[in-house]
């Protein structure tokens, strides 16, 4: 008899993620351009970041096997580079270059791994609320709503590995699931820190903190068992390795490659939590939201129907809320730190700063290597949009707590529904292709291009180029021709900045050009260097209206189309 109720209640467990996943699947639909999910549309005509992704996905599904698994010493030679720092999604990569291995066909991931998010992130939204006690139909369906539609999950649409938020909802029903059971789901913590590692390195770090703090919270109660301790560190352990095996080990051998620069800058502004964008019946329309120009990495909203429900709760049930407070402390202490990492040493609240600290250069250095600290919001965000749900749907009476879930997915979806139509517009509108087929047939010509200056190092229109503009996107348009043949490139836009610009630079001075490569000059590093001026004057270069083009091999064919 035990049996039968364990099954059923776990058949409700799986009816509440199914109903989340089906609102993710519909939410999907109505949200993402056909074509752009099938790898076409404007992936055809990509830009920005977008092509920075297929850079890294061309070049590695096309390269032989090699160790670490995902270097890539053919993307930004002689440093080489990794999928790893292009957020080139290892995971789906991984997959598909085995399918190309085996049956010779380049099927882009990307598109469909943004609706599979959708549809794990309804998924997973469902099973948080489930996680903690709440057994409503209406209250998994209104929380996989309240996770879909808003700005935190939405504006990763073009970051194709930081849209995988499903792996923090994830993280965070097993946390509550461990805690309810009394017990470690050790095996689905493994997995969730193993994917994560695999998907982006952000999402890692938050997941991996989560895990630990799950099981710092079980022996703190005393039910963290030796078995389960055991486990869980084998667990870790098979990350590590898997982390090595992936090209982490940077970190161990040249970690300094690992950091950027930015702390402080892209951080999370407090008003962007609670104040819709647009006030409150229209007061508080004009504060700002990103007083360092890099705090839209922090914009984390929850949305107006999300704010309804958190509202109600503080309201009627405030006793309630402090008592799982106090319960799950662990939980909520995790929340807060990551809050204050978000927010940095320089909390602002519009253009107010509110506090300044310093920190000692060691923890700055520190932060660089997760220097866009505003996204370590995300897990407070969620927990407000979907805790709510539970909150509504466990105290008050189904006649109250229904409608006002409805209320509050019709308030969610009527305020992002604008954002939503004017981003399948833009998936549906392939960029314009800046380059010519002269270039093209250059590249195959060729088996390596060497661009100067590199992009990390000024790129080829300098103070011209910036970033989202024409000139920017040719620059990226040009790695990608070289992607999409496997023609070794020394120019490569990645995350992590490997080049070394003054090992660069000392070509400048005597530019020799060698066979089988093709130069790419850059206008102004040209009229800047008597030494690339001769080099560019000489015949074996040709003058294009956005670079100078050189090459010590052009076979008639090819001299014949540049000239």
């Amino acid at each position: 008899m035990n049996a039968l109720f364990a099954a059923l209640k776990n058949r409700k467990g799986l009816v509440c993620v199914f109903l989340g996943a089906l609102t993710g699947v519909v939410v999907g639909l109505q949200a993402l351009d056909p074509q752009f999910v099938a790898g076409r549309g404007k992936w055809l005509g990509p830009e920005n970041d977008l092509i920075a992704y297929l850079v890294a996905w061309n070049y590695y599904i096309i390269d032989r096997w090699r160790f670490p698994l995902f270097s890539l010493p053919a993307m930004g030679y002689p440093e080489g580079g990794n999928v790893l720092f292009n957020d080139g999604l290892p995971l789906t990569a991984l997959v598909t270059k085995i399918v190309y291995r085996l049956l010779g066909v380049r099927e882009n991931p990307f598109g469909w791994w943004v609706f599979l998010t959708y549809v794990l992130q309804g998924a997973m939204a469902a099973r948080l609320v489930y996680a903690v006690g709440v057994r409503s139909v209406w209250a998994c369906t209104a929380a996989a709503v309240l996770a879909i539609v808003n700005i935190s999950f939405g504006s990763r649409l073009w970051h194709t590995a930081l849209s995988s938020h499903f792996l923090l909802l994830w993280v965070l029903a097993l946390h509550f699931e461990s805690l309810r059971r009394g017990r470690a789901k050790v095996i689905e913590l493994s997995v969730v820190l193993a994917l994560a590692l695999l998907i982006n390195s952000y999402l890692f770090a938050m997941v991996f903190a989560f895990v630990v703090a799950t099981l710092f919270a079980l022996w703190f109660r005393g039910q963290l068992t030796r078995r389960d301790a055991c486990y869980s560190a084998l667990g870790a352990a098979a990350s590590f390795v898997l982390g090595i095996i992936a090209g982490y080990g940077l970190f161990l051998t040249n970690p300094a490659t690992m950091k950027s620069h930015g702390f402080g800058g892209y951080s999370w502004n407090l008003v962007s939590l609670l104040l819709p964008p647009d006030g409150v019946f229209g007061f508080l329309a004009g504060v700002s939201r990103d007083a360092t120009h890099g705090q839209y990495e922090g914009e984390s909203y929850i949305g107006r129907g999300a704010l309804l429900l958190l509202v109600l709760c503080l309201a009627f049930m405030p006793r309630r809320m402090l008592v799982h407070i106090k319960t799950y402390w662990v939980y909520v202490a995790m929340l807060v730190a990551f809050a204050v990492y978000a927010a940095s040493n320089l909390v602002y609240a519009g253009d107010v700063l509110l506090i300044a600290y310093n920190l000692p250069q060691f923890a700055i250095d520190l932060g660089n290597y997760f220097r866009a600290t505003g996204r370590f919001i995300w897990p407070l965000a969620y927990s407000l949009m979907i805790l709510p749900v539970a909150c509504i749907f466990r105290w008050w009476h189904p006649a109250a707590a229904v409608p006002v879930a409805l209320l509050a997915i019709f308030l969610q979806v009527q305020e992002a529904r604008p954002i939503i139509e004017y981003r399948r517009r833009q998936m549906a509108q392939p960029y314009e292709h800046l380059l010519d087929t002269r270039f093209n047939n250059w590249l195959v010509d060729h088996q390596r291009l060497w661009q100067y200056p590199s992009w990390d190092c000024g790129g080829l229109r300098g103070s011209k180029r910036a970033w989202g503009n024409r000139e920017a996107n040719r620059e990226l348009q040009v790695q990608l021709a070289a992607a999409r043949l496997g023609v070794p490139t020394n120019s490569v836009y990645t995350s992590r900045v490997l080049k070394s610009c003054s090992t660069e630079r000392a070509w400048e001075s005597n530019p020799q050009i060698e066979d089988g490569t093709l130069y790419v000059l850059g206008l102004e590093a040209v009229e800047e260097s008597p030494a690339l001026t001769s080099l560019a004057r000489s015949n074996a270069c040709v003058t294009l209206d956005w670079a100078i083009v050189c090459s010590r091999s052009w076979s008639p064919m090819a001299a014949s189309r540049g000239k």
